[in-house]
């Protein structure tokens, strides 16, 4: 049996709006940052941007040019 949800995640990258679809059983917030620092081409597999506390996870990526991330189950 197969509970995976289709999520779409929002974001910013240098200004440039940008989104993309993912499936997963649950996300949350830390999770959306992460996909979409990858997404963007500038996050690491190891989840590092989006370790730790969520508003340090935050600012780690928008060091890196990640804002302004939204998701939402649809």
């Amino acid at each position: 049996m197969n509970d995976s949800k289709d999520f779409e995640i929002h974001y910013r990258f240098r200004g440039e709006p940008r989104h993309f679809s993912h499936q997963a059983r649950h996300l949350c917030e830390s999770d959306a940052l992460h996909f979409a620092t990858l997404h963007a081409g500038v996050g690491t597999l190891d989840g590092g941007v989006a370790a730790g506390p969520f508003r340090l996870a935050k600012l780690n990526a928008e060091g890196l040019g990640v804002t302004q991330v939204q998701w939402k189950r649809t």
